[in-house]
């Protein structure tokens, strides 16, 4: 690759397209995970079924802790594909490509053609990034309108241009539709942050108060006629639940302070190490004003979630932009100026413990009598029962990207940055495509797959179906019911004058819960599930 070869847009759309078609690989063979995916994909189920699309709800009583945004995308979605995984998550194969080509287009704006191309190929290989554009979450769409937000604001520097205003504000209005506050604190910040050393030129005055206004207005369009429907009982009761997360951790996700560092260190690999690596020589960034926007928007995200009191793997997605961006830097500078990186030792010691952890999954796995009675959660030790077949056949992920790590590393060290770039990437691909076909389905059948088995089981039959004890949009989702009672009338489901047949599911260490209940019968166990009936009396 050289300064005088251009780079063919054909080039570009074909890349896109095989990503698409990555993405696409077993989109629909595993099914959608609680609590997330399915928790989204029910609200939408709820649209669809109610012909309510103002308002979202969950077991169709109203719900304040989202807005509407993604479940509209969803909800076209489903009615394309219909209710099920590939409806729930084709709007984010959709985004993946969104957001591949405007990485393209924001690197070569900001470079030239091999940094975007570089640049998407880096963020579509890398793991975190692209198993995301399988999934059903909303992150991936709000990380999108969000780096849209950062680019049109770093561009408003520059001579006025109305339409980078409003192009602005459009991307945080929709942002602010599709997760909420973090859509203008995130920009803000990022900009009050990068403001502090960047040299040049700032955004103006009149810029953000233009964009401001536009971002009121589009989130006006849905807020108006939602209070003028419902009064201001989403504002509120949605700001009482945004607080009570950000500073009280939901008691599955109170992880230490360093949660996200490791989360994004691990799953943005090798970019993170390349990233850390050029970050560590610029130090503060004053000569380029996008790249010093991505250097604050990394410093932001990171400082923002390690404060936050509920640590989800989700929440630090956006820093996959400032990461993978400045990896790309990284290896942009490394393929023209033939430069030895003295990071490839780092790559290579990392890369086989990563690929080494893989490999031995299956092993461990196979001999687990070794080391379930150390366990002491009891539900992990209950799931841990389920007869998964293992082989170590099963290593083979883990074993590929062992070996394309070392050949990588080969080529790294003869300054062969082309083929370097190219190896780590597709072995990236290969083990993540390897991952979600061999490890993935054992890795649900431990967790929700005898659930979910038995909630399609009751699908189309006049039944009520409960959990007890843990909280699951399963029953709701796969068993296509039109309403489940309260968790406040459990009670009614337990003893009172039921007229059809109802079935629980809990936890099974948790089945003492329901021995004082003469008429409850023990249908059977799978894994950490129990599962129970009580018939309607005659």
């Amino acid at each position: 690759m050289g300064n005088g070869f251009r780079l063919k847009n054909s080039i570009v759309f074909y890349f896109l397209v095989g990503f698409g078609c990555i993405f696409a690989l077993g989109i629909r063979e595993i099914h959608l995970f609680d609590l997330d995916e399915l928790y989204f994909a029910e609200i939408t189920r709820e649209m669809i079924r109610t012909g309510n699309y103002g308002q979202m709800t969950f077991n169709f009583e109203p719900l304040y802790e989202k807005p509407p945004f993604f479940f509209w995308l969803q909800a076209v979605s489903m009615h394309f594909w219909g209710i099920n995984e590939l409806g729930a998550r084709f709007p984010n194969l959709v985004c993946g490509l969104l957001t591949l080509a405007t990485v393209y287009y924001i690197g070569k704006q900001y470079k030239d053609q091999w940094f975007g191309f570089l640049w998407m190929c880096l963020y579509a290989t890398t793991f975190l990034p692209h198993f995301y554009f399988k999934s059903a979450i909303i992150d991936p769409f709000f990380n999108y309108f969000l780096l849209l937000a950062i680019y049109f604001l770093s561009h408003s520097i520059m001579p006025s241009n109305p339409w980078l205003y409003g192009s602005a504000g459009l991307s945080i209005g929709c942002g602010l539709l599709t997760k909420g506050p973090m859509a203008l604190i995130i920009p803000l910040a990022t900009l009050g942050l990068s403001y502090t050393w960047f040299k040049g030129s700032v955004v103006s005055f009149k810029s953000l108060v233009s964009a401001l206004l536009i971002a009121t207005a589009v989130v006006s369009s849905w807020l108006i006629p939602e209070i003028w429907s419902n009064g201001c009982t989403f504002i509120k009761k949605f700001w009482d639940y945004h607080l009570l997360l950000y500073h009280q951790p939901v008691y599955t996700h109170d992880q230490p302070w360093y949660y996200h560092h490791l989360v994004l260190f691990f799953g943005c690999f090798p970019s993170t190490l390349f990233a850390i690596f050029i970050l560590k020589q610029k130090k503060l960034i004053q000569e380029r004003y996008f790249a010093a926007n991505m250097q604050a928007l990394l410093v932001v995200v990171l400082v923002i979630f390690t404060l936050v009191g509920t640590k989800i793997v989700h929440y630090s997605a956006m820093a996959y932009f400032p990461i993978t961006f400045f990896a790309t830097d990284f290896l942009h500078q490394k393929i023209y100026n033939r430069q030895y990186s003295h990071s490839a030792m780092a790559f290579l010691v990392i890369g086989v413990m990563i690929g080494t952890t893989l490999a031995l999954i299956p092993w461990i796995m196979l001999h687990k009598t070794l080391w379930i009675r150390l366990v002491q959660n009891q539900t992990i030790k209950d799931a841990l029962q389920i007869p998964v077949i293992w082989n170590y056949w099963d290593s083979i992920p883990g074993i590929i990207y062992t070996i394309g790590i070392a050949t990588a590393y080969y080529f790294l060290v003869q300054c062969r940055f082309i083929p370097f770039i190219s190896n780590f990437a597709l072995i990236n691909i290969c083990t993540l495509a390897l991952f979600l076909i061999r490890i993935a389905p054992k890795v649900e059948a431990y967790t929700q797959k005898s659930m979910v088995d038995f909630c399609k089981a009751c699908k189309g039959k006049n039944v009520y179906l409960a959990t007890v004890g843990f909280k699951s949009a399963a029953p709701l989702f796969y068993a296509d019911l039109p309403k489940i009672l309260r968790v406040t009338d459990i009670d009614w489901l337990l003893e009172g004058p039921i007229h059809k047949p109802c079935f629980f599911i809990l936890y099974k260490k948790d089945s003492a819960i329901l021995k004082d209940y003469l008429d409850i019968t023990y249908i059977k166990s799978s894994g950490c599930f129990a599962f129970y009936k009580r018939l309607p009396k005659t």
